[in-house]
């Protein structure tokens, strides 16, 4: 049972702010009330209000809030702003606060778990609570994403010990980080108790306003409801206007106001207070004759009003608006010059008018159309002295835990210096050091937008500062999402450092877009190691940056020079002292070793991470470790040591809340489960999977879902099914045709479509196996050209392929670089090769080998596909004793798949089955003539008289009856006769 509202818990929009009067709304509030009931069940969701300003989107809110803590919910309100100036998060920041001042530091930290330390790198101003706490300063995409899924991890936990309502006011002003955030939220709030209410402008949307780019996303995914807000009807303008003046207008005063306001309720409350100004003199309440003394537009209403305050009350509401909407009260005090109370004063004058509202213990405009109103009317030279009056008031003014407010002084002095040019280098300053914390707390696109502020409009001469600020622009750009922007201020940052001879500056231009196989990015590595830098660490990061680089283009050549530049950068490592540094080297290593024939070396490498990990308590780059050692092992068959790095793997990935770590745990998890033959098991796990990996961001993580959709199938069943979502994901990404008509084979082939197979085939048969890339796929391309060559008879690439996969046939067909894909032994698949070729002794080699190799690894449903394939190739050479291995070969598939639920794969062994009965294969070992000799010992006959009988020597008598007893197990003749008598009287 949840907590009864209590009024002491209540997060309600400020208390000392009246709430106006509110009308209709009906059908609105039903839907939020429905959405209440639902995250009080446990099914929690996403509201987003919108409307034109002033339409009551925020009143239809504080109702909900209302209504939400009567019930005991305990509700949250963040507002965006329109001043510039805001840190990034704002609305998340003043959600936490509220949620640390409700819960206490102890209760937060708890339920915050190990995600506290990145909580707090996004919002630093609550560092102070928890001083013991050391923050992460990693900047990249997997640190962000880990970051935002701990605030939301945080929320969700705190829901469940208490349903939650978050408002989240204006999201129009939103930064990108924020929305982002929300974005990440909205995908995890169908199972929850938390209830999040947005309110945005929809006329103030551009269309490439990174909240339109996520609304289609939002609704289209059914976690969020989007609720229109439009105008008051009639009855409820009556009822307003009624509310708020006493007057009950007639039917036409109703009609000119909606012609007027099209029902808007702010405009109608504006204009409440207007008309009443104009009749104040008459002892009734009147409306103007003529609608034509009715102030047009908002604007012109709120400046009317605004313009009745005294000379001083405007005054110091101007310097208000241009720190922001809320006002900070000993700001206002220096910036006036204003004792305490007359300032006091003044604002009940602006409250008298409607212009101002107390709000959380403090003042603020009644609206942000008021706020704007009274900043647009100040002329543009006071504007500017103003901002440079707020930004030196700030500048030396107390700061609180978060430290320096650089974003406000880089507002403040950037607008103050359009007048005044001795405040640009002080702007400069600023504006950079907002840029770099905006990067430091995960929220590029601000700090794209702030490094671009400052090399546009406030550009620096000096080349050196220049080429400083385009390494942060260069990496905020890329961090968020912008590779080519990115490479642009890259190339200029190399130009400046060749011009300058400064060898570490054109190293750091390569540094800034990484892991990007591009050959841009390989241009900037070259140009860099033609006069490689001085600096040890930076060099190492940049031969690491290259063999990534490498490892991604299409060459044989490319891949041998990334293993030449890997070996470099992990022989200097040897004298680094930067774990970071030293992991960029292995983490290169490991990629250039990705292929097959470097899985010893990766095993290695995984061991050297874990010690590195151990080493410098860095538990991320553990995940790392553990997941190489889970795909070395598995490609060598030792899948019981690899489940137990495995375990360790997915507990870290639970401790440290990482979700790209726990995606590689539950992809590596959702192939072992379709090894031991659990596939309802591994079709959930790879579910989960997609979702981990699509709330970490990672682009890969369709892909590689794919590559397991297309495998299940081929134990399962629907090939149809498999083939369509490959051919939808193809029509997106058309660069991606040959690999994914490579992962089709199999549909393909069951679906007898051969003609799609011999296109399937084209790259292998124009390149070989040379030819065959990425290298950490190299096995599972193989495995998927060896089913085409196959089934197409193609004798002489099955040859080359033959040779190519022989050094590997002790491994398993599985990707380098994760666990990714798993296709069983590759001695399977050698097998298929070696019986195209019709070397039958070599095939059947194979096949024993693989069912070995497989049947030790404990993965039935390989063994199945091997025994099959292996029965089919030994009814094609037709020897006796070949049929009658295949229909042992058969019976045992036919069991196994039937247990596993392996239909197609029982469908065809008992074709198989079916097949060889009608050829009337024996049942047993011997021979005709074995088993004509065994039936005349049944008769009692000894080795003279059988030799007698069957025109024999004695002594080739004597071997048949020797063969006999070694063929069937047996010691003596008396136990070949009970075996003969218990059989049919044919053979």
């Amino acid at each position: 049972m949840w907590p009864e509202w209590n009024p002491a818990m209540s997060k309600l929009l400020p208390q000392e702010t009246p709430l106006t009067v509110f009308v209709g709304r009906s059908a609105e509030l039903k839907q939020l009330v429905g959405g209440l009931d639902r995250a009080f069940e446990g099914r929690g969701g996403m509201f987003l209000l919108s409307g034109e300003p002033g339409i009551g989107k925020t009143r239809v809110a504080e109702q909900l809030d209302i209504e939400a803590q009567k019930r005991g919910s305990a509700v949250y309100w963040g507002r965006s702003t329109q001043a510039e100036g805001a840190p990034p998060y704002w609305p998340w920041i003043q959600i936490l606060r509220s949620l640390l001042a409700d819960l206490g530091g102890a209760q937060f930290g708890r339920l915050a778990g190990p995600g506290l330390a990145r909580i707090l790198q996004v919002v630093p101003d609550l560092r102070g609570h928890f001083p013991s706490v050391a923050t992460t300063s990693m900047d990249d995409d997997q640190t962000r994403f880990g970051t935002y899924d701990s605030v939301t991890q945080l929320l969700l936990d705190t829901a469940a010990t208490r349903p939650m309502v978050l408002v989240l006011d204006d999201l129009h002003w939103a930064d990108t980080a924020s929305l982002l955030l929300l974005q990440l939220l909205a995908g995890l709030l169908p199972h929850s108790h938390l209830m999040v209410i947005g309110t945005y402008r929809d006329l103030e949307l551009a269309a490439s306003h990174p909240l339109r780019t996520h609304l289609a996303d939002f609704v289209r995914r059914g976690e969020t409801t989007e609720i229109p807000i439009a105008g008051l009807k009639d009855p409820e303008v009556s009822s307003l206007f009624r509310a708020l003046t006493g007057f009950e207008p007639a039917g036409d005063i109703v009609r000119r106001l909606q012609a007027q306001t099209a029902g808007n309720p702010f405009f109608l409350s504006e204009l409440a207070w207007t008309l009443g100004d104009l009749g104040q003199e008459s002892p009734k309440w009147s409306f103007p004759a003529s609608a034509e003394a009715v102030p047009r537009g908002i604007g012109a209403v709120l400046r009317r009003r605004i313009e009745a305050l005294s000379a001083d009350c405007r005054g110091a509401l101007e310097i208000a608006a241009v720190t922001g909407q809320k006002f900070d009260l000993d700001l206002l005090e220096a910036a006036t010059g204003t004792k305490r109370p007359r300032l006091l004063d003044l604002f009940d004058e602006a409250i008298a008018k409607g212009v101002v509202t107390r709000l959380d213990g403090g003042y603020a405009f009644t609206h942000g159309l008021v706020r704007d109103t009274v900043y647009s009317g100040i002329s543009t030279a006071r504007r500017c002295e103003l901002h440079g009056l707020i930004g030196r008031l700030l500048e030396d003014g107390p700061h609180g835990d978060s430290g320096m407010p650089v974003a406000q002084l880089a507002h403040h002095f950037v607008e103050a210096s359009v007048v005044d040019q001795s405040l640009r280098a002080k702007a400069l300053d600023y504006v950079s050091a907002a840029g770099r914390r905006a990067l430091a707390e995960l929220a590029y696109e601000e700090a794209v937008r702030l490094f671009e502020l400052a090399l546009s409009q406030i550009a620096p001469l000096d080349p050196g500062q220049r080429a400083e600020l385009l390494l942060d622009l260069g990496r905020a750009r890329y961090l968020a999402g912008d590779v080519g922007a990115a490479l642009e201020a890259a190339h200029e940052v190399a130009r400046l450092g060749e011009k300058l001879g400064d060898s570490n500056l054109v190293a750091r231009a390569a540094l800034v877009v990484r892991g990007v196989g591009d050959p841009r990015v390989m241009g900037l590595c070259n140009a860099a190691l033609r006069q490689p830098p001085e600096d040890a660490s930076l060099r190492i990061q940049l031969l690491s940056q290259m063999t990534v680089v490498l490892m991604q283009m299409p060459g044989g050549e490319d891949e041998r020079r990334a293993i030449e530049y890997s070996r470099q950068a992990l022989q200097l490592a040897q004298d680094a002292v930067d774990p970071d540094v030293i992991f960029a080297a292995i983490h290169a290593r490991q990629m250039a070793m990705s292929g097959p024939s470097g899985v010893d070396e990766r095993l290695q490498l995984a061991d050297r991470t874990l010690d590195l990990a151990r080493e410098s308590g860095r538990p991320s780059m553990a995940g790392w470790g553990h997941g190489w050692r889970v795909d070395a092992l598995v490609q060598l068959g030792r899948i019981d040591e690899a489940q137990v790095q495995l375990a360790l793997q997915a507990q870290l990935a639970e401790q440290l809340r990482e979700p790209l770590l726990q995606w590689r745990t539950r992809l590596a998890q959702s192939w072992v489960a379709m090894l031991r033959g659990r596939f309802e098991e591994a079709r959930t796990i790879s579910n989960e999977a997609l979702q981990l990996g699509r709330r970490g961001h990672n682009p890969a993580a369709d892909f590689i879902h794919l590559m397991h959709v297309t495998v299940l199938p081929i134990f399962v069943g629907d090939p149809e099914g498999s083939f369509d979502a490959v051919q939808g994901y193809a029509r997106d990404h058309p660069e991606l045709r040959i690999p994914l008509e490579i992962m089709s084979v199999g549909s393909l082939l069951s679906m007898g479509r051969l003609e799609d197979v011999r296109q399937a085939m084209r790259p292998f048969a124009t390149g070989g196996p040379e030819a065959v890339r990425p290298v950490m796929a190299w096995l599972p391309a193989m495995a998927g050209f060896t089913q085409a060559i196959t089934a197409l008879g193609d004798v002489e690439q099955a040859a080359i392929a033959y040779e190519a996969l022989l050094p590997y046939a002790h491994y398993n067909v599985a990707t380098g670089a994760g666990l990714a894909g798993l296709y069983g032994s590759v001695s399977h698949f050698l097998g298929m090769l070696a019986a195209t070729l019709e070397r039958w002794d070599d095939a059947s080699q194979h096949f024993e080998d693989a069912m070995a190799f497989e049947s030790r690894m404990g993965a039935p449903p390989f063994v199945v596909c091997t025994r099959v394939v292996y029965a089919d190739m030994l009814v094609a050479r037709g020897h006796d004793a070949d049929l009658r291995r295949a229909r042992r070969l058969v019976d045992a598939a036919i069991a196994t798949s039937r247990e596993l639920g392996m239909k197609p794969w029982e469908d065809r062994a008992t074709k198989l089955a079916s097949a060889l009965a009608g050829r009337a294969v024996a049942d047993h070992p011997l021979s005709s003539r074995e088993f004509e000799v065994a039936t005349l010992v049944a008769e009692g006959l000894s080795n003279r008289e059988i030799a007698g009988r069957l025109h024999l020597s004695e002594r080739t008598s004597e071997s048949h009856v020797k063969n006999i007893c070694d063929k069937l197990g047996f010691n003596s003749r008396s136990q070949v006769a009970a075996w003969v008598a218990k059989r049919p009287t044919t053979q």
